[in-house]
């Protein structure tokens, strides 16, 4: 399987840096593609000016590299969504690099099985007439054990196009009614890579990285991403590093159901599914942290 993604020419001029880098420096490989992560979400936070990295290792020399495979990064993503509607170039050159073996033996699902995957769930998908959920009307794509956010980005393309070819909606009202993605994860790498993913396809979302089965209500670390694009339209992305659980959609729905069940019991209700829905959560796009926790059971947001 590794050595299909070797056969993506998009991705090799990328690759062909990160080695030759890494063949100058005697850096790892591995290294390097995580040292590629973290300077690109510290180069993209809201302040627009480059954070500084705590244990960063390299040299003024280096950043120069790491500024030039950022750039690099960003021309062939842009380039590769024009072809094929969405694209994940970390991904692809996480196994690109451990094609022979190493890493965490981590396979990504392959691109056209997640387009496949999310036009099969998407299908027949109706309009929403009124109906709101957790996050207003706005309809959020969550993948609870996400990766780099591939399947995540396949479904959000895919339900632009139901949204104006099925639903015939205007080019405006898709654009004010954008899917929110949510993507989840226990390693810190794919967290980056989904944050960073969602980021340069122009989405509004957030990528955690927790436990989704023994501890979903807790945050280790995340990323806000393109909040600095709402409510205008700034064309300017950005990736803010977070980690209060309350200001991410997937683990407030967590709380709110584990707040739900502890009431249903209190009740001596045994099923928490008569708990009276709590009033939807604000839109994520346009949402503080709330200040008070709110009650009762939201309904799912999950629509992949």
């Amino acid at each position: 399987m590794g050595k299909a993604y070797l056969s993506d020419e998009g991705i090799r001029p990328l690759e062909k840096l990160l080695k030759t880098f890494c063949m100058k420096t005697g850096y790892s490989q591995d290294a390097v593609f995580e040292g590629l992560l973290d300077y690109m979400c510290s180069f993209l936070n809201p302040s627009f000016t480059p954070e500084p990295l705590q244990g960063w290792k390299y040299t003024k020399q280096d950043n120069e590299t790491f500024y030039e495979m950022m750039v690099l990064t960003c021309r062939i993503t842009g380039e590769q969504i024009i072809k094929k509607g969405w694209y994940d170039p970390f991904g692809d050159l996480y196994m690109s690099i451990h094609s022979n073996g190493g890493g965490k033996e981590q396979y990504f699902t392959p691109p056209a099985v997640a387009s496949a995957t999310a036009a099969v769930n998407l299908a027949g998908l109706k309009e929403p007439s009124g109906t709101r959920t957790p996050v207003g009307k706005r309809i959020t794509i969550s993948d609870p054990a996400g990766g780099s956010g591939r399947l995540a980005l396949a479904a959000y393309c895919e339900l632009l196009k139901v949204m104006q070819n099925e639903w015939h909606w205007s080019a405006d009202k898709t654009e004010a009614n954008r899917p929110f993605i949510s993507v989840e994860d226990l390693d810190y790498n794919c967290v980056k890579m989904a944050a960073l993913n969602i980021c340069l396809h122009g989405a509004f979302g957030e990528a955690v990285c927790h436990d989704t089965l023994t501890e979903p209500d807790k945050v280790r670390m995340g990323f806000i991403v393109n909040e600095s694009m709402w409510p205008f339209p700034t064309q300017v992305p950005s990736v803010r590093r977070e980690s209060d659980p309350w200001r991410f959609v997937c683990t407030r729905q967590w709380m709110i159901q584990q707040q739900a069940k502890e009431q249903s019991q209190g009740s001596g209700d045994a099923d928490c599914n008569h708990v009276a829905p709590a009033s939807p959560l604000p839109d994520p796009v346009q949402a503080e942290a709330p200040k008070q926790e709110p009650k009762g059971k939201a309904v799912q947001l999950t629509f992949f």
